[in-house]
C-alpha cells in the first residue's frame, strides 16, 4: 500500500511539473490574449441589454446582484420566490442573466426588478464581474454601504423566515458575511451567498479584483480564483470572514445526540441510524476534503441553512445523501410545484 501511495504521488509531482513547463511555454502566447480579453471586458463587450426599474437609485445604499441562468431564459418559479422575498424587505435587486424570456421580463418589470442581460460566459464571478463594472460605467454604487451576491445554483427552501436567511440579509456588521465556509484547496466563504459591508466594497483593492478576473474561464478558474481567490485576498486584506453555519460546527454536530434528535422528527429510526452512519464515515479523513454544502447538506438544514445545492437534486454523481431525505413529506422544505422548472437532470438515456 505504502509503494501504490508513493507511486501516485510521484505519478502526480510528475504530471504537475508537466503542465507547469507546458504552461510556461504558452506564456509568450497567452498573456497578449488574455488582455484582449480584458480589454473587452471592461469596455462592457459581454454586456447586451439592460433595463433598470423605475425608482432605482443612482445613490442605492444596498443591493443585490443575483447571478441567473437558464438555457431557455426562464426565471423560475423558486427563484422568483426569493427575489420577491428580497424585495419585500426593501432590496433593490439586479438579475444578471444570459438570457430572459419575456415571461421573466414581465414578471421583473412587475415587481421592480432590474435585469442584464449579458453573454453567458465565466459563470458566477464573470456574471458579478460585469454587473461590476456596469454599475460603475453607469455611476452607480458610489454610495453603496452593502452587497448581497447570489447565484441560482441552490435551491430556496419554501420556509424561509424559519431559516437563517433572515439573519443573512438583515446582517450589519463589518465582517464579510457567508452561509457556510469551506476548508477544501484553501479556506473560502461558500460563494452562493455573500452579504458585504461598505469597509470591503468601497476599497481600491475591491474594485480592482473585479477588472483583473480573467472572468472568461469555466468552473474551476470560477473557484479557484473566484470563489478562493476572492475570500483569499479579504483575509490578506485583514477583513473578517464569518459564516452563519460554519464547517466546524457541523463536523462537530454529526455524531452529536443533538442531530440524532432532531433527525427522529423527520425521519423513521432506522433511516436516523442509516443517514447518521453515512454522515459519520466522512469522518474517516480530515474536513478540508469535504465540500459544506454537499456532503453535510444536512446538518446544514438541520442548522438554519435555507438552501440546497441544486446539484444533490439535479444528478449528485458522488452518491452523497438527498437532502430530502429529512423533508418528512411537508411543505416546508421544497414546493414540487417549482421543482420542475428548476431542475435540468442530466440526460440518462430512454427505454427500449
Amino acid at each position: 500500500m505504502g509503494i501504490q501511495l508513493r507511486l501516485k504521488q510521484e505519478l502526480r509531482r510528475g504530471a504537475q511539473q508537466c503542465h507547469a513547463s507546458w504552461q510556461r511555454c504558452l506564456a509568450p502566447f497567452r498573456v497578449p490574449r488574455e488582455r484582449e480579453k480584458l480589454a473587452a471586458i471592461h469596455a462592457l463587450a459581454r454586456v447586451q441589454e439592460s433595463l433598470l426599474p423605475a425608482g432605482f437609485q443612482q445613490a442605492a445604499e444596498k443591493l443585490v446582484l443575483f447571478s441567473h441562468y437558464h438555457p431557455r431564459g426562464w426565471l423560475q418559479r423558486c427563484i422568483r420566490r426569493e427575489l420577491a422575498d428580497l424585495r419585500a424587505r426593501g432590496w433593490p435587486v439586479l438579475v444578471l442573466s444570459g438570457d430572459l424570456d419575456p415571461g421573466a421580463l414581465a414578471w421583473c418589470d412587475r415587481n421592480g426588478v432590474g435585469w442584464l442581460r449579458r453573454r453567458n460566459e465565466g459563470r458566477d464571478f464573470g456574471a458579478f464581474q460585469d454587473g461590476w463594472l456596469w454599475l460603475q460605467h453607469q455611476h452607480y454604487g458610489s454610495a453603496l454601504e452593502r452587497l448581497i451576491l447570489l447565484n441560482d445554483s441552490v435551491y430556496p427552501v419554501v420556509d424561509l423566515e424559519a431559516t437563517s436567511w433572515p439573519s443573512f440579509v438583515d446582517y450589519q456588521g463589518d465582517e464579510v458575511l457567508g452561509f457556510s465556509d469551506c476548508y477544501q484547496n484553501g479556506y473560502h466563504l461558500q460563494s452562493y451567498g455573500l452579504h458585504l459591508p461598505k469597509v470591503v466594497i468601497r476599497q481600491p483593492w475591491w474594485d480592482s479584483f473585479w477588472r483583473y478576473y480573467r472572468g472568461w474561464g469555466g468552473m474551476s478558474v470560477a473557484i479557484r480564483e473566484g470563489e478562493i481567490g476572492l475570500s483569499q485576498l479579504l483575509l490578506h486584506q485583514g477583513v473578517a470572514l464569518r459564516a452563519l453555519h460554519p464547517a466546524s460546527r457541523l463536523r462537530g454536530q454529526i455524531a452529536s445526540q443533538e442531530l440524532c434528535e432532531q433527525l427522529q422528527h423527520y425521519c423513521s429510526d432506522a433511516a436516523v441510524v442509516w443517514i447518521q452512519q453515512q454522515l459519520l464515515s466522512t469522518g474517516l479523513s480530515s474536513f478540508n476534503y469535504h465540500s459544506t454544502a454537499h456532503y453535510w447538506a444536512i446538518p446544514l438544514l438541520m442548522d438554519g441553512c435555507p438552501f440546497i445545492k441544486r446539484w444533490l437534486l439535479e444528478s449528485n454523481e458522488k452518491q452523497m445523501l438527498d437532502p430530502l431525505l429529512v423533508a418528512g413529506g411537508k411543505s416546508g422544505l421544497v414546493d414540487p410545484q417549482e421543482l420542475p422548472d428548476y431542475l435540468r437532470p442530466p440526460v440518462i438515456g430512454f427505454a427500449s
